[in-house]
């Protein structure tokens, strides 16, 4: 390829030879036909970096680092490399459907248009927690869908600060956005372990409107090792970005308010008391009006001198 292509797709992958594949793929068989793909291997020791390199297609390039370095540095590898206007992130788990590029490009390049960037709709594939199955280990799982953005969200494309600063919409997977504004604001943060996407698009946001494309263009599946999956981490990185980005929630007291009090609320699930009263003090001066904060703060408080539940013994012969 000798001529600069308009898109630029990036896709961090660490340990994924099972899934590498297909996500890689879905890229190739899109549509729109004007693009790179840039598959950064992180250190991998499964096999991912041989299973990328077995597939043949000139617009595909690999990028390896010597070591893991974490998803949002090898993003920023993939970002340094492109040499597309627009970048694209795909993940090494998930899969695009055929028109997710053409249908976004259109969006971004029509005449006046002057996004940013645009996202589009995701199907979240899950497992419940119900088997079934016809004798000894054959139980499987049924398969629970989720669609983000979620019916309820008012607000999906233009402006987006205040509706991203209420919860995070954007998936990275979904996101096309200039190279040069991603460059810009410095790309993600290698320091956060968990909602790298949130952290960019709100540096993302102010630079402009946003388009959405609301179909459902990604499918998302968990595997063993998703960073979403770790609750700790979610935890840490809320906080983070509660610091990081507080001037910007401080335009809007409520929801600064409110992202205070889900951090609370986390923090005493996870059995952090001290941290959730700081947490829930921050809230009630945000808001001191607002009775919920104050309910939560006298629970909290309440907790250390509520008897422990105990588990009933089991004897040996089977009664409790």
């Amino acid at each position: 390829m000798t001529e600069a292509p308009s898109v630029s797709v990036v896709i961090p992958a660490y340990n994924r030879v099972g899934t590498i594949g297909l996500a890689v793929e879905s890229v190739l068989r899109q549509t729109w036909r004007d693009f790179e793909l840039i598959v950064v291997d992180d250190g991998s020791t499964d096999g991912t970096r041989d299973a990328v390199r077995a597939i043949d297609d000139p617009r595909l390039r690999l990028v390896e680092t010597p070591h893991n370095m974490g998803a949002s540095t090898a993003r920023n590898l993939g970002i340094d490399a492109a040499r597309g206007e627009w970048v694209a992130f795909q993940d090494s788990d998930d899969e695009w459907l055929p028109l997710k590029l053409e249908k976004q490009m259109a969006r971004l390049l029509a005449p006046g248009a002057g996004y940013v960037a645009a996202y589009c709709g995701m199907i979240v594939l899950g497992r419940m927690g119900i088997a079934y199955g016809t004798g000894p280990g054959t139980a499987q799982h049924r398969v629970t869908t989720r669609y983000i953005p979620a019916q309820d969200e008012a607000e999906i494309e233009g402006d987006l600060v205040l509706p991203l600063l209420r919860r995070s919409l954007i998936s990275t997977q979904t996101l096309v956005a200039r190279r040069d504004l991603l460059i810009e604001i410095g790309g993600f943060d290698p320091e956060l372990r968990s909602l790298i996407d949130w952290d960019c698009v709100l540096r993302l946001a102010p630079r402009g409107p946003i388009a959405c494309v609301d179909e459902p263009l990604v499918l998302q599946r968990f595997s063993p090792n998703s960073i979403t999956r770790d609750r700790t981490r979610t935890i840490v990185s809320q906080i983070r970005i509660a610091q990081k980005h507080a001037a910007l929630f401080d335009r809007y007291p409520q929801v600064h308010a409110r992202h205070h009090y889900v951090i609370a609320g986390a923090q005493q699930q996870g059995g952090d008391l001290a941290a959730a009263r700081a947490s829930l003090a921050r809230a009630r001066a945000l808001r001191p009006g607002a009775w919920r904060y104050w309910a939560m703060s006298l629970l909290v408080a309440a907790l250390p001198l509520l008897p422990r539940r105990r588990r009933p013994t089991q004897d040996p012969t089977g009664a409790s």
